[in-house]
């Protein structure tokens, strides 16, 4: 079933009542904390590197070994994206325009403010038709995934991003359940002089932003707090949005090596609306247009998302570190979809999700010395746990009708893993094992002839060792080779029906495991860096859509499947201020078997190529770029009868910078889709009603202007 949800302001007056729950529940609307927050800047309100630009330096990770390590000297295939290209296609409202320069990746935009973005990883995630799933999501190593594997990007403000990891490969298995991949977002601290920062934004279909900032250091005391304003009327009809963001970041140095750290994000999206999927006909006939439906019955989503969570750390002597980790969070969400959901045990069409979301871990790492060379161990804990209130009504065109579905779900994960890296001479060795373990429970308080009782248990356990090896060929270029099996659980909304259409849990329904092969080839020559990665991944009973009838959607397993691909990106920085970079993926994800053989995986593009050349001009605080990328065709459906056809895009962008004392000031224009070219960007994998396609925009625009002040 395909997530949609109910807007305020535009909608159905009847909406009124579930957004005032809302509203009432939580901590209030954020455009009144807004100005008392201060808003991160876009790309025109960075410092460091202009956007674009390459850096000559390694670059500094923890994703894959948990410890600051150099990704050069790391053997896994590592992307980073700093806060410059974090928000280059401004306005830095989804994550989805920042991994799109990450090979391996698929990063769809929606153009759907109620649908979150569609992201996969090597083809772990394809089959999410709504919210993320077969990857891991972390801000600042809290979770931003549930326990059974499904996540929300909606939270995130990328604009108060420092950097984004992201893990392909095997040693994602090390973060538990459904990690195809690990996506890793770590937010800015405060400057050390307090900071005062505005940023506004205008674009093309009634698109403004505005973002506070403010951030510091006093004493021991660092600071760094966030607020930001978004609406948009969206390209297509019914597609306008309205969220605020805040985030905040309080450290505080206890002393005798010791530090906490207290982290809150606060969204609302007080209205989003749903133009839903077309036909290709209908793109064809009017890419901006939307369905009937999503008017008749109000398509469209409220959602209110809070989490607060707890970060200390504590040097013990020279040899031992302990990094301890508390959250807690809630998340409510109204959805109307865009149909009646009347049948008597189809369990609606307007969803009402009351989620409570908690949990923490532990790790402690020691460093010694093993046969003359420099090791680390690293021992860890890991507890999720959610509570889900889950509610469904008829969608009586718009207006809230009969009740259809009551039930209390819990999903848990628990996890413990060891991990080792060990460095003789031109090499790095690292090994690992995670000992995962996720239990679901569900409670049906709604139960008739038509509509059995569907409350049941079910547990799952798997082990996932994972092991790799680095040789230093030279001072440039380093080699690895890795492995690792990873899992991926059935979601609560997998388990909730049973195909045959009896009572309880799917029970038949099995996670899907992996055995991943990598093996790559890292290269640095001054500002010039070189990566390759080659890669096959063999899975067992992978997850397919069994049917969806008027919402109810069951699943099952299809047998195995098998992903052989290849990556590759390239930077450098070129004389005259001139940079490069470029990213190529190829992956050939196909069923092998079952009645599937030979079919292609859908939602994942064979080929993508993504590019970009920069240039910048310090004495006038000029920069400029110009990208693009290019994307083959994607299958829509298990049969693969129908596919989005490949496309080009090229965007442009450009800005300035003064300053002036304490003042700075910049300038920033952008150009999306500079050919005007008409395509499809994002898919809905396996859709019943055949309406696959979103389409994105043609060309568009954006201007903007930062001001910060340094006190």
């Amino acid at each position: 079933m395909r997530a949609s949800c109910v807007k305020s302001e535009h909608g159905h007056p009847s909406h009124t009542r579930l957004a005032r729950a809302i509203a009432l529940a939580g901590w209030g609307r954020l455009a009144i904390l807004a100005p008392l927050a201060m808003a991160p800047t876009l790309a025109f309100g960075q410092t460091g590197t202009p956007p674009g630009t390459t850096q000559s330096m390694p670059t500094i990770v923890v994703t894959a070994t948990r410890i600051p390590s150099v990704d050069f000297d790391v053997p896994a295939a590592i992307g980073v994206i700093g806060s410059d290209a974090i928000v280059d296609g401004a306005p830095a409202a989804s994550l989805s325009q920042s991994l799109a320069r990450i090979p391996g990746v698929v990063a769809q935009d929606r153009q759907s403010y109620a649908q979150d973005s569609q992201i996969s990883i090597r083809g772990f995630g394809s089959r999410a038709s709504f919210g993320v799933r077969g990857i891991v999501l972390l801000v600042d190593g809290l979770p931003m995934s549930r326990p059974d594997g499904q996540g929300q990007t909606d939270p995130f403000d990328l604009a108060s991003a420092q950097r984004i990891e992201i893990l392909r490969g095997p040693f994602s298995a090390l973060y538990g359940n459904a990690a195809g991949g690990v996506i890793q977002i770590f937010t800015k601290d405060g400057p050390p002089r307090p900071t005062l920062s505005l940023d506004t934004l205008y674009g093309s279909y009634n698109t403004q932003l505005e973002r506070l900032n403010f951030g510091g250091t006093a004493g021991k005391f660092n600071y760094m707090i966030d607020g930001t304003h978004f609406r948009t009327d969206g390209y297509r009809r019914h597609s306008a949005a309205k969220r605020d963001n805040v985030r905040a970041k309080f450290s505080y140095d206890l002393g005798k090596d010791s530090s906490l750290t207290l982290l809150v994000n606060a969204e609302d999206q007080p209205f989003a609306e749903d133009p839903s999927g077309l036909t290709k006909a209908q793109f064809r006939q009017d890419p901006r247009q939307a369905v009937p439906n999503v008017f008749r019955f109000g398509a469209g989503e409220h959602h209110r998302d809070r989490q607060v969570g707890l970060v200390y750390e504590q040097q013990v002597g020279d040899d031992d570190h302990l990094h301890a980790s508390a959250y807690s969070g809630t998340r409510r969400v109204i959805q109307f979809l865009p149909f009646a959901g009347a049948s008597l045990n189809g369990g609606g069409a307007v969803v009402d999700l009351r989620d409570r979301l908690y949990g923490g871990g532990a790790r402690w790492i020691h460093d010694f010395s093993f046969a003359g060379a420099p090791a680390d161990v690293i021992a860890g804990v890991q507890y999720d746990r959610l509570v889900e209130a889950r509610r469904g009504w008829v969608n009586d065109n718009g207006v809230l009708g009969d009740l259809r579905r009551d039930e209390h779900d819990t999903s848990t994960q628990t996890g413990e893993y060891v991990q080792v890296e060990w460095k003789p001479e031109d090499w790095v060795v690292m090994a690992g094992v995670r000992r995962s373990q996720v239990k679901f429970g569900s409670d049906d308080f709604y139960a008739t002839s038509a509509d059995p009782n569907d409350s049941g248990r079910q547990s799952f356990s798997h082990t996932n060792p994972v092991a790799g090896v680095m040789y230093k060929i030279s001072p440039h270029v380093n080699a690895y080779v890795n492995y690792g099996r990873g899992f991926e659980t059935p979601v609560l909304s997998e388990l909730a029906y049973r195909p045959d259409g009896g009572a309880g849990f799917n029970t038949d329904l099995k996670p899907s495991g992996s055995q991943n092969y990598e093996a790559g080839v890292k290269s640095v020559w001054g500002a010039a860096r070189l990566n390759v990665a080659v890669y096959k991944i063999n899975t067992d009973n992978e997850i397919v859509v069994g049917s969806d009838v008027d919402g109810r959607s069951t699943f099952r397993n299809a047998g195995r499947t098998q992903r052989k691909g290849i990556e590759v990106d390239f930077q450098d920085q070129l004389p005259a201020g001139f940079g490069v970079y470029a990213a190529y993926t190829y992956l050939d994800a196909k069923f092998a078997a079952s009645e599937l053989a030979g079919n292609y995986l859908p939602g994942v593009p064979r080929q993508m190529l993504y590019t970009e050349l920069s240039w910048a001009y310090a004495p006038a605080g000029f920069r400029t770029s110009i990208d693009a990328a290019w994307r083959d065709r994607m299958y829509v459906n298990d049969s693969n009868s129908d596919f989005s056809n490949s496309y080009a895009v090229v965007n442009y962008q450009a800005g300035f910078q003064q300053v002036t004392g304490p003042w700075t000031f910049k300038e920033f224009g952008r150009i999306n889709n500079l050919l005007n070219r008409s395509y499809i960007g994002a898919v809905i994998v396996n859709a019943s009603n055949v309406r696959y396609f979103e389409p994105e925009p043609m060309r568009n625009y954006m201007l903007g202007f930062n001001v910060s002040y340094a006190f």
